[in-house]
């Protein structure tokens, strides 16, 4: 092979390796990517911000949405970019769509948003199966309730005849003003323990009552009065006449408070109690049938002067009648006396007095007619004479009267406060002994609980452990009887204490039940300032503390009562304020007490008398009411056809009807009904709100707005299914709407 040859073969070997080596293994590609940060934008109503997307991808993409109320800012790009989303605002319902990103792969976003038609809330509830589970109590004045016979003071068959009507407010109690026999017509000061007032009817019209109640699940609660008797009982007549008396122990007395107090003498008060502002004078002793002679001084001026007191065999008078002074002893009757024509008078009688006596100078004027013994010596003697005053004329004593002081914790000479001696012993005492016989009758009559007046007074420290032991031991007597009598359960008893919530903690150790007044003064003031307040977190505070002193406590929740004022003159007869503090009280835990008129919008205050907030009912348009008993203290501009019960019964829309529903569900629902209270943490201040829970794990949310004006708001759980509303209530974009003084409860 020649050189040439070899040149040009190396040549193309050397190319070809070159070639080789320059080429080496096929370069490989990229995949293409594509990718979303977020699968899924949800957005309100009247959402206006701008949510973001990101978008990463090595290639081209294209997005586009499904529905045009999804706003992007593009629809197409390359690379890694924001994509910025919004929505058109929602006035109707809830709604939904997608967001499709499509490159390299197909990507998905979901978008939805809460629609903004408003949906007004129609409550339904299921059926009421019959059965009351709530114990409402109907607190009713037996004298101007319904008249049966038309004398115009309410009765026994008054009430009976009104059994349909109380049963359709759903109430499983009647709580009766005391039926016994008293010195006033409201029964406080009771004269008789054992009977019932004749004004009422008969013991076999008041079993009639028992009955026919009974026989719709209604109980009936007498009230019962434990701190004191009305002075005219006779127990107190015996018992202040002689310290013999077989009733002497029933009562409080004392010739020397002060002394005998600080001694420790009367069990009833502290050793530093005492108070000269609650007692009152009273004569022990008597005169019957005795026979005497009064001999009797005038001055210079021919008044009377002096009078002496001598016992003699003989009635015999003499001499000429005095011009114009007699001896007065008692019920209008007079005796003159007689003169020789000097300045001694005289006049010999067979006297009888439970009091004493006086000198006057006319037989129709006091005043300034009157001589009676100086407030230093009432006291007349055998044969000693007494100076008498013409200007600090106090009732002259015979010989064997004493004056005693009596005990009344309410500043009047009306009452006799009752003595049970020490708190630890007090079921020995008499006086227990012997009321509690008396309860005993009516209890096994049928009675099924009582309300016990005023039981801060019976011992006079309210704030020791006295009155809570003393109610104990009321209690558990009652309440063996009850059982007795072959009665399942306990007996109910509610005890009066009329102070602020905190004060009525301890009557917890004594008694099952206990009113709340504050729950009516925290309902008024949240209405009234319209604020929420503390007002729900003291409710569930307070019966914390009432389950520390007694695990079956249940506090007795109302409005008002007898003694305040109504609570619609309070609330300014603002009728959607009345319907919103029904609706606060029939949702609240607690046993609720309906009083006499309220759920009519019945307003009145206490100004001229008791008696203008004890209005009584009236039933039909036209009719006349059971107004006898309350001396015409009767406000009868306020007693139209349309506060009627007739009247109301026809408007849908009534107060009363807001009553019946809601009185109505709370009956069907466990958790309204026997329920525990629990915060709901509902924002607003004018919101009140929380969860009733049943035992059984029944759930209940409710809702009051106690605004004048509609508020919106966040509201946690199911809100698909309300049961009780109030005013009107709606759902926009998933929260409620609450109109001025609405209310809503929503099953859970």
């Amino acid at each position: 092979m020649t050189k040439k040859h070899l040149f040009l073969l190396f040549a193309a070997l050397s190319a070809a390796l070159m070639l080789a080596v320059s080429c080496g293994e096929p370069e490989q590609k990229e995949p293409d990517t594509l990718s979303v940060s977020l699968t899924e934008l949800s957005f309100t109503a009247e959402d206006a911000s701008t949510k973001l997307l990101s978008i990463k991808s090595n290639t081209s993409w294209v997005v586009s949405a499904s529905a045009d109320w999804i706003i992007l800012d593009k629809t197409s790009g390359s690379g890694n970019a924001p994509l910025a989303v919004k929505v058109s605002t929602n006035d109707g319902d809830d709604r939904e769509g997608t967001i499709s990103v499509k490159g390299a792969q197909a990507v998905t976003v979901k978008v939805t948003q809460s629609g903004g038609k408003v949906s007004y809330l129609t409550p339904v509830p299921v059926a009421f199966d019959g059965k009351k589970r709530a114990g409402t109590i109907y607190q009713l004045l037996v004298y101007s309730f319904a008249d049966s016979n038309g004398d115009g003071i309410g009765d026994f068959n008054g009430i009976t005849s009104k059994l349909d009507y109380l049963d359709d407010m759903g109430v499983s109690a009647l709580w009766l003003s005391p039926i016994h026999p008293a010195m006033s017509y409201h029964g406080y000061d009771v004269k008789d323990y054992y009977s019932v007032n004749p004004e009422y009817g008969t013991e076999e019209d008041f079993k009639n009552l028992l009955s026919k109640a009974k026989a719709k699940g209604i109980d009936i609660y007498l009230d019962y009065v434990l701190n004191h008797a009305g002075k005219d009982h006779p127990w107190f007549q015996s018992a202040k006449a002689s310290e013999s008396s077989p009733y002497r122990d029933y009562f409080v007395f004392s010739t020397n408070p002060a002394a005998d107090i600080s001694a420790g003498r009367l069990a009833m008060f502290p050793k530093n109690g005492y108070d000269s502002g609650q007692w009152f004078s009273c004569v022990s002793g008597s005169a019957s049938s005795m026979k005497v002679k009064f001999t009797l001084t005038l001055d210079a001026a021919g008044k009377p002067k002096t009078l002496k007191i001598e016992q003699v065999d003989e009635i015999s008078n003499s001499g000429t009648p005095t011009s114009g002074i007699w001896l007065y002893y008692g019920d209008g009757k007079m005796s003159q006396f007689y003169t020789t024509g000097g300045s001694v008078c005289t006049l010999s009688i067979d006297i009888s007095s439970s009091w004493g006596v006086l000198i006057r100078t006319s037989q129709t004027q006091w005043d300034s007619y009157k001589y009676g013994a100086p407030s230093s010596n009432h006291q007349l003697e055998w044969g000693k004479e007494l100076t008498l005053s013409n200007t600090d004329a106090s009732d002259i004593l015979l010989p064997g009267m004493d004056i005693l002081m009596y005990h009344s914790h309410f500043w009047t000479d009306w009452f006799a406060d009752f003595n049970y001696g020490p708190a630890s012993t007090s079921e020995t005492s008499p006086a227990f002994i012997d009321l509690a016989a008396s309860a005993d009758k009516w209890i096994n009559m049928g009675v099924g609980g009582l309300r016990l007046d005023a039981v801060k007074h019976i011992y006079w420290d309210e704030n020791s452990n006295e009155n809570p032991t003393f109610l104990d031991k009321w209690y558990q007597r009652c309440n063996a009887t009850y059982k007795a009598a072959g009665n399942t359960g306990n007996i109910y008893m509610v005890g009066e204490v009329f102070s602020e919530a905190s004060k009525t903690f301890n009557y917890y150790k004594g008694l099952p039940s206990v009113f709340e007044f504050s729950f009516w003064w925290g309902v008024k003031d949240a209405l009234n300032n319209r604020s929420a307040g503390s007002f729900v977190n003291n409710l569930i505070s307070w019966r914390s503390s009432y389950t520390a002193k007694r695990a079956d406590a249940v506090p007795a929740i109302k409005l008002t009562n007898h003694d305040e004022n109504r609570a619609a003159s309070d609330l300014g007869k603002s009728e959607a304020k009345e319907k919103q503090a029904a609706a606060i009280l029939l949702t609240a835990e607690g046993r609720p007490v309906f009083y006499q008129g309220e759920e009519l919008g019945y307003w009145g205050v206490k100004d001229g008398g008791d008696e203008y907030v004890r209005t009584p009912m009236k039933w039909t348009k036209s009719g006349a009411v059971a107004s006898g008993r309350l001396g015409g203290k009767v406000d009868n501009s306020m007693l139209t056809a349309s506060i009627s019960v007739e009247a109301q019964n026809e408007a849908a829309n009534s107060l009363m009807n807001v009553y019946k529903t809601f009185s109505k569900v709370r009956n069907t629902y466990p958790a309204l009904a026997s329920g525990k209270m629990s915060s709901a943490n509902i924002s607003g201040s004018t919101i009140l709100s929380w969860y009733m829970t049943s035992s059984d794990g029944q759930k209940v949310l409710v809702v009051h707005n106690v605004a004048s004006s509609a508020k919106t708001v966040d509201v946690p759980g199911d809100i698909s299914k309300p049961i009780a509303v109030l005013g009107s209530a709606a759902v926009k974009g998933g929260q409620v709407i609450l109109e001025a003084n609405s209310s809503v409860v929503f099953l859970q």
